[in-house]
Order: structure tokens, then C-alpha cells, then sequence
């Protein structure tokens, strides 16, 4: 799939754009502040009806204004009719409609497998060297645009443990606790949403690693590159045997034992301390965590590696080519690394780059179908 106009009317610093793009590669030059990300990130609103910026909607809406409309149309190599005309409209409160084709949609998952994409800016680094929760929002991100019922599961998930949480802290004692019904429902309903989520992440885990690591080893030769994910019953555990067929395992009567076994240090710390919510994986590169030991080059390619990843499983499953959106990304990159980059994505999915700087890029082996400037607010093609 590709995207071949977009519409965009009160969205952030534009008042109105119509814009029409090849299949190919384009690229977006500006100052920054001008509104280059403003545009990749409704791009990417338009594919998964979130931002990744913001959780608030309100402020995707242009200033002064009461609503915003985004608007596009989408095509596909493969069927030359197969054409999508996705509309959304966004008014304070999060209040949205959609249209695709005209025909009202009620939920978000009935339209964001359209248009897959992938974005990558400066800030996904923290997916490597920030803390647990950023690891897990990948893995979950993922699998929402691949299954249509997983926000759900992960919601109710959410909800349950929000409960279990509450109870804890007005249990005042271990004897107290024990033999509670309350608790021991919540408790199999935590084991029962909680192993189909971690189930979805461990599939997905062993569909990515091979990716993952071949990607890392292509930026770093002479490396030796690791994936493991890691429970959070058994942090210590670092083994491939975590991606086998055996770590689903028995995987309810472990979670439900591990509960159980971690019942006084919850009420001590007055939260559940063992489920997905807690979950995490690591990246070894030559034996060694890249959360810690890694370089900022290293950091930086494992995080580029991710996201390639994530394109090259979005095209399995869903049987369909992203819109990759590189946010800035090729300026952060040394030159060698830029032109791996290169190498890997042209001409092979619809890719939007945005750049401040375009002195490096008559030294890279990339053609672009179509250029843009932006500037005070509007954007303009250029030759």
C-alpha cells in the first residue's frame, strides 16, 4: 500500500494542505519548527489513529479552531482498484468520526490496517536505553496494528490489574489475603488476559529476533547480536530458551504460582509486581546489555533495527507494504550508516524523510520521486 494524497485542514500549524505523492521515496526539507514532524505524525494518525507525540487529541487540532479533518486516499501495486479514501474528523473532547469510503466506522481497529506505517525519529532511542515500559509499548504497538482484538485484551488487562491493585492496598496482612475470593478471582482473571498477552509477545518476539539481529550484524560486522525476553518472575533468566516453544509452556500455572509466591512483597509494595506489565527484553551485543554497555552508534543502529524490523513483520502478517516515516532520522547517523540505511529501504516501501540539511544527500544512492519544502506553515514541491 501507498499513500498517494493527503488532505489535511486545522491540523496542528496548517490550515489546509492537499498534497499528492508518488510511490517512491519523498523527501520533506525545512527549518525546524516549520512543521515537518506535524506532517509524518498525521501520516501516521491516518495509519493507527494515534499520535506519537501526544495522547491528547485536542492538541492535533489547529489553534483557534473547533475541528480538524485528515484526509486521504491510498492505492496498492497490486490491485490497481484498490483504492481507500479514509476520513477523519477530530473535535475537542475527544470526540472523532470516521469514513473510510464514505461508510462511517465505529472503532479505530476497523480502519488502521488500511494503511500500515512505521515511524522513526530521534526520540525512539529510548525504546533502547530507557526503562522497561518503552520495550513493552513497542512489542504492544506492534501487535495492535497485527491483531484486531489485542487493545482490547490489553485494556481489560489493564483494568483487572487496576482492581487487583486497589484491593491490595486495603488488605492490611498476608493472613488477611489469604483464602480473600475477591482477590483470588481478580487473580485468575490477571492470569487469564495476562498469558494471551504474553503469549501474542513471545510469537512476535520469535518472529522479530531473526531480523533484529541480522539488521545489527549488517551495521555491525565484527558483533555479536542477542534478543532474549525476559519475564518478569525471572529477570536473572536470560536465555534463548525464553523464544522456544517451551517458554509458552505451563505459562498459566506459572503466572497463577508466581502470584501467589510474590503475594507478601505486593502488599508490602502495594502494587502487583509480577505480569506483562512488568515484562521486558534485552539486547546483548557481544555479551553485554546495549541498554548499559552499548555506544550512542550502537544504541542508535539496535534502535533502527527495531523499527526495521517492525516493517519487515507489519509485510508478513498483513500481507501488505508499509509507509515508512524516518523523522530526522539520517541526519542522526554517520555516513556509513546512512547509506546501510539506504541500502536496506530503496525503493522498497513509500518512505517520507524529513531533513533540515540536504548537503549529505548527493552522496547517498537514492532518488527521490517527489521533494517538499516547508515553510511559514506550507508546503510547496519542488524540482
Amino acid at each position: 500500500m501507498y499513500l498517494k494524497k493527503l488532505e489535511l485542514k486545522n491540523y496542528r500549524n496548517y490550515g489546509y494542505l492537499d498534497l499528492n505523492f508518488g510511490k517512491g521515496t519523498i523527501l520533506i526539507i525545512g527549518d525546524n519548527g516549520q512543521g515537518k514532524t506535524n506532517l509524518l505524525e498525521s501520516i501516521h494518525y491516518i495509519s493507527t489513529g494515534k499520535s506519537h507525540r501526544t495522547s491528547s487529541q485536542d492538541e492535533l487540532i489547529g489553534w483557534d479552531s473547533d475541528y480538524s479533518v485528515l484526509r486521504s486516499t491510498t492505492g496498492s501495486d497490486k490491485d490497481k482498484n484498490l483504492n481507500n479514501m479514509i476520513e477523519i474528523e477530530l473535535r475537542h473532547g475527544n470526540n472523532i468520526k470516521v469514513k473510510v469510503d464514505k461508510v462511517y466506522y465505529r472503532k479505530k481497529t476497523d480502519f488502521t490496517s488500511i494503511l500500515p506505517s512505521v515511524i522513526f525519529s530521534p526520540d525512539d532511542l529510548k525504546i533502547v536505553k530507557a526503562g522497561p515500559s518503552n520495550r513493552r509499548n513497542f512489542l504492544d504497538g506492534i501487535l495492535d496494528k497485527i491483531y484486531g482484538d489485542f487493545p482490547g485484551t490489553r485494556l481489560q488487562y489493564q483494568k483487572i490489574l487496576t482492581q487487583r491493585n486497589s484491593l491490595i492496598k486495603s488488605i492490611r496482612s498476608t493472613a488477611d489475603a489469604r483464602g480473600n475470593s475477591t482477590l483470588e478471582a481478580w487473580d485468575d482473571n490477571m492470569v487469564k488476559y495476562g498469558a494471551r498477552i504474553i503469549r501474542k509477545r513471545l510469537y512476535l518476539m520469535k518472529e522479530l529476533r531473526k531480523k533484529i539481529i541480522e539488521y545489527m550484524e549488517y551495521f555491525f560486522i565484527s558483533s555479536t547480536v542477542e534478543i532474549f525476553y525476559v519475564f518478569s518472575w525471572d529477570r536473572e533468566n536470560l536465555s534463548a530458551n525464553n523464544l522456544t516453544e517451551n517458554a509458552e509452556e505451563g505459562l498459566e500455572e506459572k503466572f497463577c504460582l508466581k502470584l501467589k509466591k510474590n503475594l507478601s512483597k505486593d502488599l508490602s509494595c502495594k502494587t502487583t509486581t509480577v505480569g506483562p506489565h512488568r515484562d521486558d527484553f534485552v539486547i546483548l551485543i557481544d555479551g553485554r546489555d546495549i541498554r548499559s554497555f552499548g555506544s550512542q552508534g550502537q544504541q542508535r543502529a539496535a534502535s533502527i533495527s527495531l523499527k526495521l524490523g517492525e516493517l519487515a513483520a507489519l509485510k508478513e502478517k498483513l500481507k501488505k507494504d508499509p509507509v515508512l516515516l524516518l523523522d530526522d532520522v539520517l541526519s542522526e547517523l554517520d555516513m556509513e550508516r546512512k547509506k546501510m540505511l539506504v541500502k536496506i529501504i530503496n525503493n522498497k516501501f513509500q518512505t517520507f524523510i524529513t531533513t533540515t540539511n540536504i548537503s549529505y544527500l548527493n552522496e547517498l544512492d537514492i532518488e527521490f520521486e517527489n521533494k517538499f519544502l516547508v515553510k511559514d506553515s506550507k508546503i510547496i514541491a519542488i524540482k
